[in-house]
């Protein structure tokens, strides 16, 4: 189903509510997140709406989907998670920080429920997730000039799960605007520890994919024309999920 919205505010308060409903309706729920703009108006709206509506977020657990790695000396590290571009850095401050606005202890989003792969042993996230009982909204967003999803690439397999990958130069150049402090495509790690294609469409029980903007344009286009998985497009994993939406605005939607 692909949902049309006025503009990217109207979409991300809708999805916001969308998303506390299921959560009111639940008593806890388990949110797959990724990290960079495209859905910081939503995580923003997240956090209003819950205090205008007194849901509180003790019990939501967000899954972050991946994270920057550098290689040194053949042995993979997580980045320095105080580097302008990390995704633990933009878990703490930004995610965390827009949901718990005007939220006391009692009723805030816990640092004890931001979840992270281990850079040490990535194939037991897909276990700990198992054991949440799975995700129940899977929000995902799609590269714009090579359709990666999380940091899965053209090059990612079908059944591969949570895994360290080589980030191809599509992937960095798109991740250059996610992290505008890039001052060189030289700056942007090689590599990145990132949930599989698997991880996406066999834990998650709804996944919602959002395009808003002009430069999501192609990414649109693509998706429209695909209507199935394509390897060529990783974002269309969307197409495999047990259910699943594409949520656009107008921008991202227009032909001109």
């Amino acid at each position: 189903m692909i949902k049309t919205f006025q503009n990217e505010k109207i979409l991300a308060n809708s999805l916001a509510l969308e998303i506390l409903q299921e959560l009111k309706k639940k008593k806890k729920l388990v949110l797959g997140c990724p990290g960079g703009r495209s859905l910081k108006k939503t995580y923003y709206y997240l956090g209003q709406l819950s205090h205008d509506l007194n849901i509180s977020l003790d019990q939501l657990k967000i899954v972050m989907m991946d994270e920057y790695v550098e290689k040194i000396r053949g042995k993979y590290n997580i980045i320095n998670p105080n580097s302008h571009y990390s995704c633990v850095r933009f878990s703490k401050h930004v995610i965390k920080k827009l949901l718990n606005y005007k939220k006391n202890h009692k009723t805030s989003l816990k640092n004890k429920n931001i979840l992270f792969p281990d850079i040490n042993k990535p194939n037991t996230y897909d276990l700990i997730i198992q054991k949440l009982g799975g995700i129940d909204i899977f929000l995902l967003a799609s590269g714009s000039s090579d359709g990666h999803v999380a940091f899965n690439n053209i090059f990612s397999k079908l059944m591969q799960r949570t895994h360290i990958t080589k980030l191809s130069t599509k992937t960095r150049n798109d991740n250059m605007k996610t992290f505008p402090d890039f001052k060189k495509l030289s700056e942007v790690p090689q590599y990145g520890l990132t949930v599989g294609l698997k991880t996406i469409f066999s834990l998650s029980k709804k996944g919602i994919l959002v395009l808003t903007g002009k430069e999501k344009k192609r990414a649109f286009r693509r998706l429209q024309q695909l209507n199935k998985f394509d390897v060529s497009w990783p974002a269309s994993i969307i197409f495999k999920c047990k259910k699943y939406k594409i949520y656009t605005d107008k921008l991202a939607r227009s032909k001109k």
